[in-house]
């Protein structure tokens, strides 16, 4: 019945102008999204020969790759970006969800100002901030130091954090910690026990945005880090593949397709988990 009637309506069948408008712009914004990717991909298979030269997958070879994974300097880039972004996020996932927790089930005075003072703190641009946090990492000592850019990323991951948990908390029932507290069970316990593991989604979604910053951030750790080997993947291939009188191209985009290998993997794994807790979070809010 529903079918026929939009047979019949003619509202429900587009026009020849919309299709055509409709594929039009899906098709040019494929191109601007996908074609990069695909040059990157296909300059890093390239002969230092052929990188200027405009052909695709023609003699490709694995020369760059080659020289990336042997070079000692990507594999201690690697390391440092691993640590900074694994400590980072777990360390942000945490905070985030033990302060959402607070901000969902608990009600005291200055609660909502603390939950606008941390959604408005998304409002400055990390540039603007990066002067200031400059300024107190260097007063405290932490100039050249993991932690200084560890302490940075947890900085800006709480805010999407704390509200994308908070919301997830809000959808589970209070009876749930009523029930816990009849049973003799603890804070902690409820929390970690029983209200957590039911949160899996929304946690795994922080994880996985509080990775992703600090794996993909060029701006703090080139600030921060000046020694060579603490330097994190970000300004490491910058400095060890763009000099002032030449570039390599090929390996610099070699190194950038690797750079995504541990992103895409990990996506792969947890995208249920990371779909699930964002589509959940905003159901409610």
């Amino acid at each position: 019945m529903k079918k026929m009637e939009r047979l019949k309506n003619p509202l429900f069948l587009p026009t020849l102008g919309f299709q055509i408008f409709f594929w039009f712009f899906l098709i040019t914004i494929g191109i601007f999204v996908f074609f990069p990717q695909l040059w990157l991909i296909n300059t890093a298979f390239k002969k230092p020969g052929d990188i200027f030269r405009i052909n695709f997958f023609t003699n490709p070879t694995l020369e760059n790759f080659r020289n990336v994974m042997t070079s000692s300097k990507f594999l201690v880039f690697l390391k440092n970006s691993l640590f900074v972004s694994i400590v980072s996020s777990i360390f942000a996932t945490i905070i985030s969800t033990l302060a959402g927790y607070s901000f969902s089930k608990y009600r005291y005075r200055g609660r909502k100002s603390m939950m606008n003072v941390i959604l408005v703190s998304q409002a400055f641009p990390s540039g603007i901030l990066l002067i200031s946090i400059y300024l107190m990492m260097k007063y405290f000592g932490l100039l050249d130091n993991h932690l200084s850019i560890i302490l940075s990323y947890i900085t800006f991951t709480l805010p999407i954090g704390t509200w994308t948990i908070k919301s997830y908390f809000d959808q589970l029932p209070n009876s749930l910690i009523e029930s816990a507290k009849v049973d003799g069970a603890g804070t902690l316990t409820t929390i970690f026990r029983i209200i957590m593991p039911l949160a899996i989604p929304g946690i795994v979604s922080v994880l996985i945005v509080g990775f992703i910053w600090s794996w993909n951030d060029l701006l703090f750790s080139l600030t921060f880090i000046t020694k060579e080997d603490l330097r994190t993947l970000g300004p490491g291939l910058q400095y060890a593949f763009m000099g002032e009188f030449h570039n390599d191209w090929g390996g610099l985009l070699a190194a950038s397709l690797s750079f995504t290998v541990p992103i895409t993997v990990m996506f792969i794994f947890l995208q249920r988990y990371f779909i699930s807790g964002l589509t959940s979070g905003a159901v409610k809010g």
